[in-house]
């Protein structure tokens, strides 16, 4: 069960063009240009966050995440050659070591959150190394967009014109926040589902060994951490209406408890035996199965609601 994502903050400022063709002579235009080619390259980010929310398919993810590192290669390029105006190159330079950043974030710290995404479910402590790459490759990126919000703030004022927004660019920045708060929201729910989704796995690798100490051993382990969870969980709040995935989270760390509280202490209790019966063996196998089936669907209803909650709350690219 994995639904994760990355976020990055862009200029949603534009100054009022002069002319559609770019005049470099003109400070509006001068401006537009250098926006155009930023904008350009936050939609193939916006497309690569919308994509790694939806999907864990990682081969396509990383041609995602190349397209961005492309589109970035191709704004420096077209910013870099852009001559002075009036002798002043600084809101180009900002624009280039801006996206220079952003290259560096995209080659090497969005590369290595892939590679963290595939082992994330290995461990809480991998999940947690993940999600904390996420956040400082955020801050990285937004540093570098708030350099550049600051030097197009400081041209407005040289050459006396207002900055006003974009509409387009506008509507993408309201769809990349959407990403951001809907992921922070599935992100604190299931950091906490994942603490007790792990102990309880490690109780069932203990199971084909039939010590029934050590399978006691892990299964009192998951309820200790269990009622602290589902208090936390109960206190979340809905997220745009939608309850759904945090109460199904809820039933699923409640079916952990029980399996734990009851059909395994059942285990326990009879690997605990002597020697044991064909009918200790039958009971055993019925109380996996039976486990097993309610796991299953359980973890469909979980599924359905992690989809649907992205899917009404996160735009399609």
């Amino acid at each position: 069960m994995s639904r994760i994502f990355l976020f990055l903050t862009f200029l949603p400022f534009h100054l009022a063009a002069q002319d559609p063709d770019f005049n470099f002579k003109n400070p509006g235009d001068y401006n537009n240009f250098i926006m155009k080619e930023m904008t350009a390259m936050v939609q193939k980010n916006f497309e690569y966050i919308s994509f790694s929310v939806h999907s864990d398919e990682y081969d396509q993810m990383e041609g995602k995440r190349k397209e961005v590192v492309i589109e970035i290669v191709k704004a420096k390029e077209s910013v870099g050659q852009m001559p002075p105006i009036d002798g002043d190159t600084r809101l180009r330079d900002e624009a280039v070591e801006v996206l220079d950043e952003y290259q560096k974030a995209f080659e090497l710290d969005y590369q290595k959150i892939i590679g963290l995404k595939r082992k994330s479910r290995d461990s809480f402590e991998t999940m947690h190394a993940y999600f904390e790459a996420q956040d400082k490759a955020e801050e990285k990126v937004n540093k570098a967009t708030q350099q550049m919000r600051k030097a197009q703030h400081v041209y407005a004022e040289k050459y006396n014109m207002n900055i006003v927004s974009n509409k387009s660019d506008h509507q993408l920045e309201l769809k990349m926040n959407k990403v951001i708060a809907v992921n922070n929201y599935w992100r604190s729910i299931f950091l906490e589902y994942f603490k007790i989704s792990r102990q309880y796995d490690r109780m069932w690798e203990e199971l084909p060994e039939r010590k029934a100490g050590a399978i006691d051993r892990e299964r009192l382990q998951v309820l200790k951490g269990i009622d602290p969870v589902i208090s936390l969980l109960r206190a979340k709040p809905d997220f745009n209406g939608d309850i759904e995935f945090r109460d199904q989270t809820i039933n699923m760390v409640e079916y952990y408890q029980s399996v734990a509280s009851k059909a395994f202490k059942r285990i326990v209790e009879i690997l605990d035996k002597k020697a044991l019966t064909q009918k200790d063996v039958d009971e055993v196998n019925a109380i996996i199965s039976q486990s097993n089936a309610d796991h299953e669907r359980l973890t469909y209803n979980w599924n359905i609601a992690s989809q649907e909650l992205f899917r009404r709350n996160v735009d399609k690219e």
